[in-house]
């Protein structure tokens, strides 16, 4: 028998062919017009575990580093995000600005017309709320961007703004600042921008080098940590509500030893109205065939509570702050310490960028008014976390044993040694006759006889008298003490001590015969 195999003419789907392709079928043709199939029609089953190898958005939302976005412009909102809704951050980035700035910036100055007016000046600009804006947007969001608008003439410093820096898109070119245009906040990078003149703005980075065109978020380091405390809060709502609100199920029939009860329509309905009608705060009697099964409060229960504090500390430790000022203790004194002095270094750190943006507003605004030849001081009310009363009474006991000098211990309490030199000279053109440390010692050296009584008054601001004697009067009644006119000698005086020849007036040497002088109090004849 000859029989002649051929393939029908269809396309071939074996090459390129993928999941659930069919194959081609072949046919035999017998002498007698019969056609047989030798083959099957099939289909290429691919493994499942496949699509997770193929497509990596799929277990996307399981993945860690979704937690840390990859533009800075969605870090920073992020960052923002958790600061207003998470008081643990909050709390942190505040306590940064706190011992940082404070809540009130001083002005100070050897001059007293440049002084007066530049605390107007910080009055009318609200210089001290401008400064903690700008150090929570650089803590938070990493950058900060400050706008000094001028008034028409140019004269003067009309606003001071802290603009959103998520809204603004710097440009730098040599390590400088050559263009910054700020952009609608509902749509960033889009729509009619604004540009700002580069001379006004001033623009902070965190924690960046200088070639970096931003700054990074002090919040960066506890994204992750943030996010998982979230996911425990939400397991912690979980298994609350699992608790809160069991599922129950009511048992109707089944086998009871050698009988099965087999429920029908009638006795569900009958078992329903029961437990519909009963009274919640009483029981309830029943057949023997009813049963009650709770599902929800059974299983293993995570402990949330410990995970939870665990997860707390390490987004405090992440936000730079040390573990002893949140649970109180640390392993030893020697590492709290060296965290503390690590927090102190960073506290200079954020002063610092206080500093450079006062001196970026009253440079200008000293050039402005004709001050540009003098200085002024800022003085930060802020908090000391570490013990600096003890510091400063170890400094001042260096400087009574003449171990360090003056400018020394004023530049170690962030004192200008310059303006507190020409403060002292002030106050001492200016005595205030109510203060006793002011008088007294001006009295103990009339009564020395180092100093005369005119030049006194003098200089206690008291006016002279008409019979006030001249100065070459002054000069013999109490230059020298001379005696009285009835030619007194010391040893009749009291306050002479002939044991030791020791005048208390004095508080020097005398003989018995000197001369008394006018303080002379005679004594009890012996």
């Amino acid at each position: 028998m000859e029989s002649t195999a051929h393939q029908d003419e269809q396309p071939d789907q074996s090459a390129g062919s993928g999941f659930g392709q069919p194959q081609a079928a072949r046919r035999v043709e017998t002498k007698d017009g019969f056609h047989q199939s030798l083959d099957t029609t099939g289909f290429v089953i691919a493994p499942l575990a496949a699509a997770a190898a193929l497509d990596s958005a799929a277990f996307a939302k399981v993945n860690a580093a979704e937690a840390i976005p990859t533009t800075w412009e969605e870090r920073a909102r992020k960052a923002w995000e958790y600061y207003v809704e998470e008081p643990l951050v909050k709390n942190c980035v505040n306590s940064w600005r706190t011992f940082a700035v404070g809540d009130e910036i001083k002005i100070t100055s050897d001059d007293e017309t440049l002084k007066e007016q530049a605390l107007e000046a910080a009055w009318r600009l609200n210089i001290t709320q401008f400064i903690k804006d700008m150090v929570l947007q650089l803590l938070v969001k990493g950058d900060a961007i400050g706008f000094k608008r001028f008034t028409k003439s140019g004269q003067d410093i009309e606003e001071l703004v802290c603009v959103n820096p998520v809204s603004v898109k710097v440009k730098y070119a040599q390590g400088e600042l050559i263009e910054a245009r700020q952009f609608p906040e509902d749509t960033p990078g889009g729509g009619e921008s604004i540009p700002l003149p580069v001379e006004q703005v001033l623009h902070l980075k965190w924690d960046a080098p200088a070639f970096s065109p931003r700054g990074n978020s002090l919040v960066l380091p506890a994204f992750q940590a943030i996010e998982l405390l979230r996911d425990y809060r939400r397991a912690e709502q979980a298994i609350a509500k699992r608790w809160a609100t069991p599922f129950r199920l009511l048992k109707v029939g089944g086998a009871f030893g050698q009988k099965m009860v087999m429920p029908d329509q009638r006795m569900l309905e009958q078992v329903r109205d029961m437990v519909n009608k009963m009274d919640m705060k009483s029981g309830l009697v029943v057949p023997f065939y009813v049963n009650v099964e709770t599902h929800g409060t059974d299983g293993q229960v995570l402990n949330v509570e410990d995970k939870v504090k665990e997860v707390k500390e390490d987004i405090v430790v992440a936000l730079g702050l040390s573990r002893s000022l949140v649970t109180g203790d640390g392993p030893n004194f020697a590492t709290a310490s060296v965290s503390m002095q690590k927090m102190m270094v960073m506290i200079r750190e954020i002063k610092q960028a206080a500093r450079k943006l006062l001196d970026w507003v009253f440079d200008d605004w000293m050039e402005l008014n004709g001050h540009g030849d003098k200085s002024i001081q800022f003085i930060f009310n802020d908090l000391d976390p570490s013990d600096a009363v003890d510091f400063k009474k170890l400094l001042i006991e260096l400087y009574d044993r003449k171990l360090i000098s003056r400018s020394s211990l004023q530049l170690k309490m962030d004192l200008d040694p310059d303006i507190e030199a020409a403060n002292r000279e002030t106050e001492r053109k200016q005595i205030d006759l109510m203060d006793e440390k002011q008088v007294k010692p001006v009295v103990d050296m009339v009564v020395s006889g180092i100093l005369s009584v005119p030049r006194a008054r003098k200089m206690l601001g008291i006016p002279a008298e008409d019979d006030e004697p001249t100065a070459e009067a002054a000069l013999v009644w109490s230059g020298d003490l001379e005696s009285t006119g009835d030619a007194a000698v010391c040893d009749e005086c009291s306050h002479f001590i002939a044991d030791t020849n020791h005048c208390r007036v004095h508080n020097s040497e005398r003989t018995f015969d000197a001369p008394a002088c006018r303080f002379i109090d005679r004594r009890e004849p012996r």
